[in-house]
């Protein structure tokens, strides 16, 4: 956060009073702030929360020459949405609900912006503040049930693959029956854990380059079908190698860092999409 309120301020040459500004509204949100970074510390499925500044830093830098040559016209408009969020923030820090309190850090950062710059700045840098959403951990209950479908969906897609090879395997919920072991698709191996990181490696990486509007979506988009299916064929290609080893083969790289691996695969896959992008790209652009 830190970086990026740096490279605003001396990349850029802002206003001091929006400089100021914004450090004072982040100041606001250090206690919000702290205990999430102490949630990335604590479940290594969140650690990617310590790279969302940054990567909005480098954004940023990205469009400075942009930035620095919008004029600025302050707006009395932003302040829909520092009332709001300010609001957002007292209810989530009072009432025991750090999710709201945290959502609204990006909204009051981006108002500051539009009160004190003017609506195009605020159009400017918003996608690089838009991108501190994914540092946001979800509510609790929205993830567990979310990670529950999940889990639910990759037993069901490694059942109908065991299947496809000849095994003979049962499902009921998470669970996989194989004749020599049963096999739990948990928590800690369903892909909702690697969503929002994949998520955010898909924007940092479609706005890495000069790639056309339609092929950056679509490369943001990507990341979540791919990440769904990379975690699929690691469960699968487990419960195959627990089919012909036995337990043993639960013990292995692919296994014990799921979410590494699954971010390795989705990584690959997202390069081989843009190169397959990148060829229709040039071959529809050769005249007939």
């Amino acid at each position: 956060m830190l970086q990026l309120l740096r490279t605003m301020t001396f990349a850029y040459r802002l206003p001091a009073p929006l400089c100021i500004a914004l450090a004072a509204t982040t100041g606001l949100y250090i206690p919000a702030v702290a205990k999430m970074a102490s949630e990335w510390a604590e479940f290594p499925s969140l650690s990617h929360g310590f790279a969302i500044p940054v990567i909005a830093a480098y954004l940023l830098r990205q469009r400075r020459a942009l930035v620095a040559s919008v004029p600025r016209a302050p707006s009395a408009v932003g302040f829909a949405l520092i009332v709001p969020a300010l609001m957002l923030l007292v209810i989530g820090s009072l009432g025991g609900e750090p999710f709201l309190a945290r959502v609204s850090l990006p909204i009051a950062l981006l108002g500051v912006v539009f009160t004190l710059g003017g609506s195009r700045l605020a159009h400017t840098v918003a996608p690089s503040i838009a991108y501190l959403f994914l540092m946001i951990p979800l509510p609790y209950l929205t993830f567990t049930t979310l990670s529950y479908k999940v889990q639910v969906l990759d037993a069901t897609i490694t059942t109908a693959t065991l299947r496809w090879l000849g095994l003979p395997v049962l499902r009921e919920g998470v669970m996989i029956y194989l004749p020599n072991i049963t096999l739990e698709v948990a928590q800690d191996c369903s892909s909702v854990q690697a969503i929002v990181a994949l998520l955010a490696l898909g924007v940092a990486y479609a706005q890495i380059g000069g790639r056309p509007t339609w092929a950056r979506l679509l490369l943001t988009i990507s990341c979540v079908p791919l990440g769904l299916a990379s975690n699929a064929f690691r469960i699968t290609l487990t419960a195959l190698m627990a089919f012909l080893l036995g337990p043993v083969a639960l013990d292995n790289v692919i296994h014990r860092f799921s979410g590494t691996t699954v971010f390795l695969l989705t990584l690959l896959l997202l390069v081989g999409l843009d190169s397959l992008l990148g060829q229709c790209s040039r071959t529809a652009a050769v005249p007939a």
